[in-house]
């Protein structure tokens, strides 16, 4: 893969990820690359692999898109949508990832921003219940 498009090639794997080509990020990331989520918080590549590996283990139909992207200097800020199958429904989640490449054009740093309240807790069932009335309880008081 070309160095000068690294940030390219990881949307591009992004979008067709699959167990199958999990492998193609060892051309990208730094092999200390840290990636934190609501859910993570890890260094290394085999790490970051082993999430997302469980991801599409766990989840059905994974898909991701992205939506847009800004950059400045090293730093990407990718607005994403991610879609799957779970809790028999399908869903998706909305999300923005910072990510940073270093002079190297390796990606060093992936951190996602989303919203694991309503987007995940809210959709378990028979938690999600408990969640939503803990929440409108809430918002009564306040």
């Amino acid at each position: 893969m070309n160095k000068k498009n690294n940030i390219d090639n990881y949307v591009k794997l992004f979008e067709s990820i699959s167990l199958e080509n999990i492998n193609k990020f060892d051309e990208l990331l730094d092999e200390n690359i840290y990636f934190e989520d609501p859910f993570n918080k890890i260094y290394g590549i085999e790490n970051f692999k082993r999430i997302f590996s469980n991801t599409l283990k766990k989840l059905d139909n994974v898909e991701f898109k992205v939506l847009n992207i800004i950059s400045k200097n090293n730093m990407y800020v990718i607005k994403w949508e991610m879609i799957f199958f779970a809790f028999n429904k399908n869903n998706s989640i909305y999300g923005l990832s910072e990510v940073i490449v270093n002079k190297n054009k390796k990606i060093v740093s992936h951190i996602d921003y989303w919203d694991s309240y309503n987007n995940f807790y809210t959709k378990i069932p028979i938690f999600g219940l408990i969640f939503k009335f803990v929440l409108s309880f809430v918002r009564r008081r306040i």
